[in-house]
Formats: structure tokens, sequence, C-alpha cells
């Protein structure tokens, strides 16, 4: 993979093998299986979704009545992004993204989302611990540590420490 700044300078230009692609893909189906289909005592969407009041009962339920279907929205349209981009491999095998600023956000936002969802199946409590459950599946544990590494790479793009 490699993440790189645009043309111009506005955005991010991704080149993916055509594996992380595919990968890439997958688990924005696999984001929006959990956005569509988890239950409100899935572990998992209570890290995408806290409790705003967690001391107020009543301000918490109008809060995720007023609130929850526009989230869940535009989790849904991050996710479709990257399965739109990274639908189609181009020629030698490769993948190239071009994404404006916005557009790049967007996949920030959905790398969030996976990394959230992905931290609790492999019981990553806090980033950076030792935490995190050893039985669970290395395969969720790549893909949580590849994608903190894409978020990072793009983040580093988009905005660069001086």
């Amino acid at each position: 993979m490699i993440v790189a700044g645009r043309e111009g300078g506005d955005g991010v230009r991704l080149v993916l093998e055509a594996e992380e692609a595919m990968l890439l893909s997958e688990l924005a189906d696999q984001v929006d299986s959990v956005l569509l289909l988890g239950t409100e005592d899935d572990p998992a969407l209570g890290r995408l979704f806290p409790n705003a009041y967690p001391d107020d009962a009543s301000a918490s339920r109008d809060y995720t009545r007023y609130t929850r279907e526009s989230l869940v929205d535009g989790k849904r349209q991050a996710a479709q992004s990257v399965r739109d981009a990274t639908a189609a491999p181009g020629d030698r095998g490769l993948v190239e993204i071009e994404l404006d600023q916005s557009q790049a956000w967007g996949w920030l936002t959905f790398l969030t989302d996976l990394r959230l969802i992905l931290a609790e199946r492999v019981g990553v409590v806090e980033e950076g611990s030792d935490d995190a459950d050893e039985s669970r599946d290395d395969y969720l544990r790549a893909a949580y540590e590849w994608a903190g590494f894409v978020q990072g790479s793009m983040l580093e793009v988009l905005d660069p420490m001086p």
C-alpha cells in the first residue's frame, strides 16, 4: 500500500494491491452488517454509539431517538464509499484511488468505525495497551492493526506535522 498526497496537494492518493482492496471492501461489508443487524446489546455498537448521557436515562433516550438514524446513515455512507472505491482492480492488479479532502475524511470515519468494532471483537480496551484477549482471532487483530496503519498514513498526508 502506498498513501501519498494528490497532485495539487488537496486530498489523498492510495495505491492498493488487489488483495488489500478486496479486504477493505469485505471489512466495509462487515461494518455495514453490524450497523444494520447489530442488536442493542452488541458491545461493538456501544463503542460506535456511546451513551451521551450516562447519568440521565431520559436524556439518553431522547438523544438516541433524535440522532441515531442520521449517525447510522453517515457511517453506512462512509462504508459504501470504501466499497465503491475498492470495487475493481486496475492494471497490474493495483487499485488506485484518488480522494479529495471530503472523501478522505469519510474514509477516516469508516476506518475509525472499523477499528472500534474490531477493538471490541479482540478485546482492546485502550489504544496501545496489552489488555487484548490473546485467545481471540489473530486475523481480526491483524485487521485492526492494518486499519490503524492506513488511518495513520492518511492522517499524515492530510494533516502533516510542521
